[in-house]
């Protein structure tokens, strides 16, 4: 997800939180079913879609998560 997230980079490796690293997997696990879908022949272009805008989300959940982390005094949840 840091690859996805290169402004949030930082903050993803600093913040640890059980609830950031069970996004990280579940986006690990939609991220390489994405590229799996994109590079199929044929393509299943309703997968592809689909797959990237679960992607998306789940980099819009971990920014809103992050900015929440970060308010908060302890860091490591």
């Amino acid at each position: 997800m840091a690859l996805a997230l290169p402004g949030h980079r930082e903050l993803l490796r600093s913040i640890k939180h059980r609830q950031l690293d069970d996004l990280f997997e579940d986006y690990a696990v939609a991220a390489m079913a994405f590229d799996k879908f994109l590079r199929e022949v044929p393509r299943t272009e309703e997968l592809v879609r689909e797959y990237e805008s679960i992607c998306l989300d789940m980099q819009a959940e971990a920014v809103a998560l992050l900015a929440r982390l970060e308010k908060t005094p302890d860091k490591t949840n």
